[in-house]
């Protein structure tokens, strides 16, 4: 089947895709007190800690309202690794489905994607509130947001649906994924801006290789509409939008190269 026909197929099938990101809801907030509200929680307590510990003992990064900036990276990051998490092990976790009913099965792995991605707009409509209320300045900028929220969902749909393919023909992927998002949490500017000033100059010598990272094209981005309160860099921008576009793309088109041999691969 081409990748078009796939596609048409998919979008036939939507209405499948919503009661699986429901289910996925469903099924994290279960039985959960505060519900939702710990996809906001864990992101601000990881930012206290992070605040004091790189701010304020460490003095390792150099920036006013420091705790907007590792807030903002934090949201990101938290969407980005649990989309991976969770979906690269969406098809060897639903063998029955996959091999007795007939769907698209490109389906487990968005809405996986897609049940963080409601998530992260939750919070980063409270992220926002919280800026303004911290008197955070954020300018015309904004309005590029949604292009860069966007972005970042086409990258992470990409590889959640590489991972998700792979893992079914190499289970060790699904462990590595997370040895894998460990290293690339510290070498992604989460807790750091790009910016040479604000970091020691032991550090800053690595900005060059730090910026080859596709997740810091859109981390730089988030900081510079949400924190900077400026423009993001027409370049990273730029390389954020390209960067989602192939990725997503690319990986769609070694599943659907690899589609016919999956259930039987479970």
């Amino acid at each position: 089947m081409s990748i078009s026909a796939r596609f048409r197929e998919l979008l036939a099938y939507r209405e499948l895709v919503v009661n699986l990101t429901a289910r996925d809801l469903k099924l994290r907030y279960k039985r959960s007190v505060l519900g939702v509200a710990w996809s906001f929680l864990n992101p601000v307590l990881m930012m206290a800690i992070y605040t004091v510990v790189f701010s304020l003992l460490l003095r390792a990064v150099k920036a006013e309202n420091y705790w907007a900036l590792v807030l903002s990276g934090v949201l990101t990051w938290t969407f980005f690794s649990n989309s991976l998490v969770s979906a690269s092990a969406a098809f060897v976790r639903n063998p029955n489905l996959i091999t007795k009913v007939a769907f698209p099965l490109e389906a487990l792995p968005i809405s996986a994607v897609l049940a963080q991605f409601v998530n992260f707009l939750i919070t980063l409509a409270l992220l926002l509130v919280i800026l303004v209320g911290g008197r955070i300045d954020l300018g015309p900028s904004l309005l590029l947001l949604p292009l860069v929220v966007v972005s970042q969902l086409a990258f992470t749909l990409g590889l959640a649906i590489l991972l998700a393919t792979v893992t079914v023909h190499l289970r060790d992927v699904e462990h590595l994924v997370g040895i894998a998002l460990t290293a690339l949490f510290y070498i992604s500017p989460v807790l750091y801006p790009l910016d040479a000033a604000a970091l020691p100059a032991s550090a800053a010598r690595f900005l060059p290789w730090l910026r080859l990272n596709p997740l810091a094209w859109y981390l730089d981005c988030y900081h510079s509409i949400l924190y900077h309160g400026t423009w993001p860099d027409p370049l990273m921008l730029g390389l954020s939008v390209g960067a989602g576009i192939v990725v997503l793309g690319s990986s769609y088109a070694v599943f659907n190269r690899l589609r016919p041999r999956l259930p039987e691969s479970i």
